[in-house]
C-alpha cells in the first residue's frame, strides 16, 4: 500500500502590496547605502562599514521581500518571511486557527496550532483585509483536512 501523500500542485500565497512596499524599502536603503558608501571611501573605516552595513541590509530586505509568503505542496507548508524560513510538515499540524474567538473581532492572529501544542502565526500572509486572511486559511483547513483524511501516520 502506497502511503505516500497525493501530488499537490504547489501554490504560494502572498501579499503582492506588501512585497512591493518592502521591495522598495529595501531598494532605498541599498541605493542610499551604495550612495553613501561611495562619497565615504576616504573618511574612515567606521563610516565605511556603517554605509557597508546600510547596503547590504537594504539588498537583504529587496531580495527577501520577493520571495516572502507561504508555499503550500504535497509536504506541507513552507513560509518565508524577511529574516526566517520556517517549513511545516502537514503531519506536525494539529489545528488550523484562525484567531476567531467568540466575539466579533479575531481574538488572536491567526496561525496554525501544532500536535506539540506550539502555536505558530503566518505573519508572510498577514492582511488588513480579514476577507483575504480567512480565503488563505480556508484554503489551508480543506488541503490540511484532505492531508489528515488520506494520511495514515495522521490518524
Amino acid at each position: 500500500m502506497d502511503t505516500s501523500p497525493r501530488p499537490m500542485v504547489p501554490r504560494t500565497l502572498h501579499r503582492p502590496g506588501q512585497r512591493f512596499a518592502l521591495f522598495l524599502v529595501g531598494a532605498s536603503f541599498a541605493l542610499l547605502g551604495a550612495g553613501m558608501l561611495t562619497q565615504t571611501v576616504t573618511t574612515g573605516f567606521v563610516g565605511v562599514l556603517l554605509h557597508a552595513v546600510i547596503l547590504v541590509g537594504g539588498v537583504w530586505v529587496a531580495f527577501r521581500s520577493c520571495v516572502m509568503g507561504v508555499r503550500i505542496d504535497s509536504t506541507g507548508l513552507a513560509e518565508r518571511g524577511l529574516g526566517r524560513s520556517k517549513v511545516i510538515p502537514w503531519c506536525a499540524i494539529g489545528e488550523v486557527d484562525t484567531g476567531a474567538g467568540p466575539g466579533m473581532p479575531p481574538a488572536g492572529a491567526p496561525g496554525l496550532v501544532l500536535r506539540k501544542g506550539e502555536r505558530v502565526t503566518l505573519g508572510a500572509i498577514a492582511s488588513y483585509s480579514s476577507r483575504v486572511v480567512d480565503a488563505d486559511f480556508s484554503l489551508i483547513r480543506s488541503l490540511h483536512t484532505a492531508h489528515v483524511a488520506e494520511c495514515p501516520d495522521c490518524a
